[in-house]
């Protein structure tokens, strides 16, 4: 009698793993990706950006822009994949130049694009006139001078909050790649002669050029004898420094409950994301802007690592090359969780909290050689590298 209903116990057991393998093929089933829209670009994908002002509802208001090498801004409809508008920037020598970064301002009226090799420009296109008339920002008189801001942009950035200190379209912060730097800038700048404003008034907060070294050279002649504590020391300003001359990758202004008046910015080759206090802008200009928060992660690599943060701004989240997303506490910049398990290099963040439920995206990989040349350093490539499985992107519900 014990051998019978140990058998039929063993029976059931076996039964009930049964449904729970189908019930889980069934789940794995039920949430397979499936492709809703697809648009081909004419050659690889520079930027792209949402159109700020988006609601599913309203059909009108779903759209983004592109920007493939060799091609102009394709202003492209979320709903059928086809392109509503054009927008071709061109340079010095009248001909099209296709950028590297694209950001609409906060209103979403404007396109802002940057990121050209031949000239040190940005153009500022009106969204109801497609076309190539655009207003051009000049960073710099010439492509070779020694004014205003130098290298090729890799990142633009607007406040998006509607009551902050910064609110509005008007403000706006540039970064570059080597030589890394960030200026913060005002486009309200007289227009008489969009084409010969040059854009090197703006207020430096990390870089090179000679408004920064006059305020580098006032740094060091800084006497403590008349009271002022400074706060940050020189070494500690040439650290924030430092994890931005390398190049920037992205920058975002504050977002949620935080303070209005920070940048956040990581770079190439850095090993933290650097906050910096934006009030110094009209603060004392004996002093350079300078970071009051950084976040650490593992980043000795060119590609490109993000962030981004929750809805309420109160976390960071980080991605790091240690197949790992630091979350850190914005506030105090303590490290409050880490979240592993990924199979390679966490290049991609993005938080949603929209109809009560919350995502979180995560993008991760790494381009793999399958072969190198005699000449390059073997050292370079981690062993078993090649090894790990391609990218892969996935969403949790926080």
């Amino acid at each position: 009698m014990p051998q019978k209903q140990e058998t039929q116990e063993k029976q059931e057991h076996e039964d009930k793993s049964k449904d729970t393998k189908d019930n889980s093929t069934v789940a794995d089933a039920d949430i397979s990706w499936k492709t809703i829209l697809s648009a081909k670009g004419g050659d690889s994908v520079r930027s792209y950006a949402w159109y700020p002002l988006m609601n599913s509802y309203q059909p009108a208001s779903c759209a983004f822009i592109t920007s493939c090498r060799d091609q102009p801004i394709h202003l492209i409809d979320a709903y059928t994949g086809s392109i509503r508008a054009t927008y071709s920037p061109y340079n010095a020598l009248d001909e099209m130049e296709a950028p590297n970064v694209l950001q609409f301002t906060p209103g979403g009226d404007r396109i802002f694009a940057s990121g050209f090799r031949t000239d040190r420009t940005i153009h500022k296109f009106d969204v109801s006139r497609p076309g190539r008339d655009s207003d051009i920002l000049r960073l710099g008189k010439t492509r070779r001078s020694k004014d205003g801001q130098k290298g090729i942009v890799s990142a633009i950035a607007f406040p998006d909050k509607v009551n902050s200190a910064f609110a509005g379209s008007n403000v706006f912060a540039v970064g570059t790649y080597s030589p890394g730097s960030i200026y913060v800038y005002d486009d309200r700048l007289p227009n008489d002669d969009p084409a010969g404003v040059i854009m090197n008034d703006g207020i430096g907060v990390v870089g090179h050029g000679k408004n920064f070294g006059r305020k580098k050279r006032r740094l060091e002649c800084i006497e403590e004898e008349e009271g002022d504590q400074d706060l940050f020391s020189a070494a500690k300003v040439s650290w924030y420094q430092a994890r931005i001359r390398t190049g920037v990758t992205q920058l975002t202004w504050s977002r949620g409950s935080q303070n209005d008046y920070l940048l956040y910015s990581a770079s190439r080759r850095s090993d933290a994301v650097v906050a910096f206090d934006m009030r110094m802008l009209t603060g004392d200009a004996s002093h350079p802007i300078r970071g009051v928060t950084s976040y650490a992660r593992d980043s000795d690599t060119n590609q490109r690592l993000e962030f981004d943060f929750d809805s309420d701004g109160k976390h960071i989240f980080v991605g790091s090359q240690d197949c790992s997303i630091k979350v850190y506490d914005t506030w105090t910049g303590k490290l409050v969780d880490s979240i592993e398990g990924f199979h390679d290099a966490v290049n991609g963040i993005s938080f949603s909290n929209q109809n009560d439920r919350t995502l979180l995206a995560v993008a991760s990989g790494a381009r793999r050689f399958s072969s190198m040349d005699d000449d390059e350093d073997v050292g370079s490539i981690p062993s078993g590298s090649l090894s790990k499985p391609p990218g892969s992107l996935s969403i949790y519900s926080i």
